[in-house]
């Protein structure tokens, strides 16, 4: 015998409107620790290591620059309520 549970959210604030502070979060700190990878395989002369994590902490960096500066875009192009 199953339970029938409805559910509706209610979007009281739009997507859009403010900053994500947990996927900004999670992105530095997944960065940070390939970055510190990057560094160690860098050291170790070791490419295998060294690409990849750099590759991954550049992207995430640069995704938490993209998440901001569409933040402040946003916050410019809308009028003061």
């Amino acid at each position: 015998m199953g339970f029938k549970v409805k559910h509706y959210a209610a979007k009281t604030v739009p997507a859009n409107s403010s900053l994500e502070w947990e996927l900004i979060l999670t992105e530095l700190i997944i960065g940070s620790l390939c970055a510190a990878f990057a560094k160690i395989g860098y050291d170790a002369t070791m490419l295998l290591i060294f690409i990849p994590n750099l590759v991954i902490a550049l992207v995430c960096f640069g995704f938490i620059g993209l998440s901001i500066f569409h933040f402040i875009r946003e916050k410019r192009s809308k009028p003061s309520e």
